[in-house]
């Protein structure tokens, strides 16, 4: 292993605890991971929060799907953070940044939706997108 590789690998293992994007990763899991189990146990309200209210209980399964998305994401995103992968949850921000965005087109495109209902949509693929970037920064200053 050449000396450069040597210094990143060390780098890349000193990502921890004092940088942003670490506890940006970090809190983006927790907040899917509560979002996850919210909507596995309370789907009306979560199906509210969202911005596409259920009007029938029976229909909570739809939220529960959701749900169960939001739960492994975040359980994945802990997983790579934990192992410190970096590379690869930037990629992962860059890929997932597609949900919110698609989420917040549904909200407002779906039963006369407002933008109201889906600014946090939105706000959150900004937040993810710019967390990639973050990301891909580091990485390229470790790199280089």
């Amino acid at each position: 292993m050449t000396e450069k590789a040597k210094i990143i690998e060390i780098e890349e293992h000193d990502w921890g605890l004092r940088s942003l994007t670490y506890w940006l990763a970090l809190l983006f899991s927790i907040g899917l991971m509560t979002l996850g189990v919210n909507g596995l146990i309370q789907p009306e309200a979560a199906s509210r929060a969202f911005g596409l209210g259920i009007v029938d209980s029976a229909d909570g399964g739809f939220v529960m799907a959701k749900a169960t998305r939001d739960l492994v994401l975040g359980l994945t995103i802990a997983t790579f953070v934990l192992v410190k992968m970096k590379k690869t949850l930037m990629l992962l921000a860059l890929v997932s940044s597609i949900i919110p965005i698609v989420d917040g087109i549904l909200v407002l495109t779906q039963y006369g939706g407002e933008v109201r209902d889906c600014w946090q949509h939105f706000i959150t693929a900004i937040l993810v997108l710019m967390t990639a970037f973050l990301l891909w920064r580091e990485l390229k200053k470790e790199h280089s």
